[in-house]
């Protein structure tokens, strides 16, 4: 059966930027300081990976996961450039992310397996998010290969994302796809890229501003990180729900600091600041946020 690949890719997109977009506002990243290391970091505590280097003749093996009784592991190839790796590496973990079956992935060029070509897809929106894509291209104008150098993924890694956006998300023909790559990446043309994001920016935008964030899980995770967040991190600290559910954790306290008329709602880790220390912050922050 002849595959659909214009469903496929807006299946994994959905997925993938879904998973992104959480981890990014989870973890306060924005499109202007995303890359995909600290997301793949994230992956790899998660699920207890371990990382790899295998030799191949030819390098005709680009990456493989296993899964049996001793966890989970990946290697790629130790003779690929970084930026190739890179795209390796992410690709192995969009097997585990997309759930796919099977205990063995072994990534080579050019399959035309429907797992390899959706953990194609996972690697290249992990690498460069539609926000991230659109903020780099049209509100900060920067050429192709600054933004390949920027978020460390090879030329052609970056060419493979922008032709599968322009084709199966703005329906243009291939070969037109093709050129209006082709002249971005050559003649530092970005004209008719920069037309064609300004038609999708609601619809953009909109798909990243419906990922919603669990308040109670944002907050444990900006704790954890931080030992101190305030409202200003996760708006629903002033909740009086979300502060019962916090304060069920034996090791952080809520409070919050008043002046002139204002009102800044903070929590902190007791294991790593006092009262004291908690309160300095939060006057520090309340002055110079607030006031």
């Amino acid at each position: 059966m002849k595959m659909d690949y214009q469903k496929i890719y807006q299946q994994i997109s959905k997925k993938a930027h879904t998973e992104i977009y959480h981890f990014m506002k989870m973890n306060q990243i924005s499109a202007d300081n995303y890359i995909f290391q600290t997301y793949f970091d994230f992956i790899v505590k998660k699920y207890k990976i371990k990382i790899l280097e295998h030799y191949t003749l030819d390098s005709l093996i680009l990456g493989i996961t296993m899964i049996d009784e001793y966890g989970i592991s990946i290697s790629y190839d130790e003779n690929s450039i970084p930026t190739r790796q890179n795209f390796t590496k992410c690709h192995e973990i969009g097997h585990l992310v997309l759930e796919h079956e099977g205990t063995t992935f072994t990534e080579i060029n050019n399959s035309n397996k429907k797992d390899e070509i959706e953990a194609d897809l996972f690697s290249s929106f992990v690498l460069i998010p539609d926000i991230v894509l659109f903020h780099k291209i049209v509100n900060q104008n920067k050429n192709f290969s600054t933004i390949c150098q920027e978020l460390q993924i090879s030329q052609e890694a970056f060419k493979y994302r922008l032709i599968n956006f322009l084709q199966y998300q703005t329906k243009l023909p291939r070969n037109t796809a093709e050129k209006y790559t082709k002249d971005y990446q050559f003649k530092n043309d970005n004209s008719n890229l920069i037309t064609i994001f300004n038609n999708y920016k609601s619809t953009i935008i909109n798909n990243y501003q419906s990922v919603k964030l669990d308040s109670y899980l944002q907050a444990i995770n900006l704790i954890q990180k931080n030992d101190f967040i305030t409202q200003l991190d996760c708006n629903q600290l002033d909740s009086k729900n979300l502060q019962e559910k916090l304060l069920k954790q034996n090791n952080i306290k809520i409070w919050s600091y008043y002046n002139k008329g204002k009102t800044l709602w903070y929590a902190w880790n007791t294991d790593k600041l006092t009262d004291i220390e908690a309160k300095q912050k939060a006057k520090l922050i309340h002055t110079l946020k607030l006031l």
